[in-house]
């Protein structure tokens, strides 16, 4: 589902009334150990110098946006791509554990290929139940949804009518956009989110439109 289109402009809207919060929500860049394709979830690995570079690109891009405010996780792959993000505008990210990534409990951090060699078949099982399924320890998707959307709700709620930036995790960009899309959980990897996606999410007075999903920093509007 990676977006190829720019978003919509703005005369291209009004029919759907008075614009409210706009939302860049926005995947953290390339992780340190990204070469080898590891399970980070709570895992606080820094990004790579190419992520910092990916970062540094969407601040360029958001420079001359009116941001009003900047959240992120705690975790330090998102914290720091946060505050390129909101220096230029004077602000101090709000981290939240909330917007953290998926819990992987005793898988956190290791290897796609370590976990197929020491529980074979599990990767397996957690992509054919993935509303359900949990590692050893740690979190559904579910229980990703149901700690990430009253949070996602609480903080567009108090930007009514301001840009406002979130810079997330894979999962739980996954489990923002399906909410707002109707897409059960169990379809969440039907939803593509590379480093450094850019989603652009767009209130309106009766409803809230998706405008750009999985797209880069040059389509940043």
């Amino acid at each position: 589902m990676s977006s190829t289109t720019s978003p919509s402009d703005s005369s291209s809207r009004s029919f759907k009334g008075k614009p409210g919060c706009r939302v860049y929500l926005i995947r953290h860049g390339e992780t340190a150990n990204a070469d080898i394709i590891c399970l980070n979830g709570h895992y606080d690995v820094p990004l790579s110098d190419k992520g910092l570079e990916q970062a540094r690109q969407i601040a360029e891009a958001l420079k001359h946006q009116p941001i009003r405010a900047v959240y992120s996780s705690d975790l330090k792959r998102t914290r720091h791509g946060a505050e390129l993000i909101a220096e230029p505008h004077g602000l101090q990210p709000v981290t939240l554990p909330e917007l953290r990534e998926l819990s992987f409990g005793k898988w956190e951090g290791m290897s796609l290929a370590e976990l197929n060699e020491k529980f074979p078949g599990e990767m397996d099982r957690r992509i054919q139940h993935t509303e359900l399924f949990r590692a050893d320890g740690g979190e559904s998707f579910q229980e990703l949804n149901d700690r990430v959307i009253p949070k996602y709700l609480e903080i567009t709620s108090r930007h009514p009518d301001e840009i406002i930036v979130l810079m997330c995790h894979g999962g739980v960009i996954r489990t923002i956009l399906a909410h707002l899309l109707g897409f059960p959980i169990a379809n969440l990897f039907r939803i593509s989110q590379f480093y450094a996606a850019v989603n652009i999410i767009q209130f309106y007075e009766d409803q809230v439109t998706v405008e750009l999903l999985n797209g880069t920093w040059q389509q940043i509007t």
